[in-house]
């Protein structure tokens, strides 16, 4: 019996049955591409970053869409006018100016080249996918009554991610699930079992490792162009202005007959008294949904929309958010396995929501012939230590100044200058003497061609003196 593959079975039964609604493309020409080759792809998630993805995802066939709170998500739609605009005017041959009137930097070659199709693209997610996306609540009714869909994007909170795509890959949905790529260890490791006995398509969404810059970057690690690597430093501000965290959960605590005390204890019984609150759930979120796999808590505003990254229950914090970014590049270059150890330390810890700020430390073991690693994560505003003192305005001229009337050490003293000076004149004494000098700094002397040492200074001319 011969066998048909899905494509040449769904033509020859478009052809029969519908007259010519799978065309070629051969028949479309160039530019064009066949209805038959588009992948027909379905969101779970998309108030958010789901927007985006659909946004990137346009020119293949949206065919569903799925979210627990409709009146968000169409918020998120209905700008998209807005932000078309808004690319559009990126692209003005007029300087742009920010938000304090200042110029901003014009754009690369590759941005224009790009926002011209994020545009396309916008509008055809407004005008066409949307309009005809089957709409879902239930990701779980999606998956059970929407036949056609082949792949499944999703943009949920965390700590749906990985029952959602287990969901998708036992149908044998390609799966694109956003960063962090689940809400637990084990659910990582579960993911990757069945995506590889499912042999799906999978991507994680750190949008980041598709990057040239990234690529070119690794590629320079792996050539050896910066030597060993022993230590890695990673950070970001974040939680900083974009969610809150270090927080108690709302709720009204009982009063002590003194009253609460301004100690640490009294000030967060205070803040989960005054957040308590009477907030009614929005009347188009399904809150059960929006839960799903967590505990049930009462719905609060901050807890959702997007406020839930800093709460324990469905979000992993500033290093859950950035990590999968800024983290990435450094364990794909340096070839990282597994930590052998790991400590964080944070300002407090409630257990409920994650803490202000957080360092991480991790200790990779040698790899073949590469040392040892330590990766140290930083967020909340935390850094590095900074080694040296910073000049303020990067003023080199009024550092000086600042110097001479003793109220800092001048940046670049003659202790320092000196040494660079002699370093850089040595090439012109090589120059001079016509050949390779060797060099015995601490006497000042050439040493293999003594003719050269007369290049090491110079008699003042009658009248002068040095």
């Amino acid at each position: 019996m011969t066998k048909l593959s899905r494509r040449s079975f769904m033509t020859d039964v478009a052809l029969a049955g519908a007259g010519l609604t799978i065309v070629p493309r051969h028949v479309l020409g160039r530019g064009f591409t066949a209805p038959s080759d588009l992948l027909n792809v379905a969101a779970v998630g998309v108030g958010g970053q789901g927007r985006a993805n659909l946004v990137n995802l346009a020119s293949e066939n949206v065919v569903a869409i799925c979210d627990v709170d409709w009146d968000y998500a169409n918020k998120g739609f209905a700008a998209l006018d807005a932000d078309m605009q808004n690319q559009e005017r990126l692209t003005r041959t007029t300087p742009r100016l920010d938000a304090q009137g200042r110029p901003e930097p014009p754009l690369t070659a590759v941005d224009r080249e790009r926002i011209p199709i994020n545009i396309a693209h916008m509008k055809r997610l407004k005008d066409e996918q949307l309009p005809r996306a089957a709409r879902y609540q239930d990701y779980r009714q999606m998956l059970d009554r929407q036949k056609d869909i082949e792949a499944v994007v999703i943009a949920t909170p965390d700590h749906m991610h990985a029952t959602i795509a287990l969901a998708a890959m036992d149908l044998g949905k390609h799966v694109y699930v956003q960063k962090p790529l689940t809400w637990s260890v084990s659910e990582a490791r579960q993911l990757a079992r069945k995506a590889k006995s499912t042999r799906v398509a999978t991507q994680m969404g750190n949008q980041g490792h598709s990057w040239d810059d990234a690529r070119t970057a690794v590629e320079y690690v792996w050539a050896g162009a910066i030597g060993e690597v022993r230590e890695v430093h990673v950070w970001t501000n974040r939680p900083l202005g974009y969610w809150p965290q270090g927080i108690p959960r709302p709720e009204t605590r009982a009063v002590p007959p003194n009253g609460f005390r301004w100690n640490g204890p009294g000030l967060d019984a205070r803040l989960a008294t005054a957040m308590a609150g009477n907030y009614p759930k929005p009347e188009g979120l399904e809150w059960d949904l929006f839960l799903g796999v967590a505990p049930y808590v009462e719905y609060h505003p901050v807890y959702h929309p997007f406020n839930w990254r800093g709460w324990v229950d469905w979000g992993c914090g500033a290093i859950g958010d950035m990590g999968a970014h800024l983290m990435d590049h450094s364990m794909w270059a340096l070839e990282l396995g597994y930590p052998t150890t790991i400590e964080t330390l944070s300002t407090p810890f409630n257990g409920a929501s994650f803490p202000n700020a957080t360092m991480t430390v991790y200790d990779f073991p040698a790899r073949g012939g590469q040392p040892p690693v330590k990766l140290t994560w930083y967020d909340g505003g935390l850094k590095p230590a900074q080694k040296l003192a910073r000049i303020p305005f990067e003023n080199h001229e009024m550092n000086w100044v600042d110097a001479a009337k003793g109220k800092t050490p001048a940046s670049c003293p003659f202790e320092y200058a000196a040494r660079l000076t002699e370093v850089m004149l040595l090439g012109v004494v090589s120059l001079k003497a016509g050949k390779k000098i060797e060099y015995d700094g601490a006497n000042m002397r050439v040493t293999n061609v003594p003719a050269a040492n007369q290049y090491l200074e110079r008699a003042p001319r009658a009248g002068w003196s040095l």
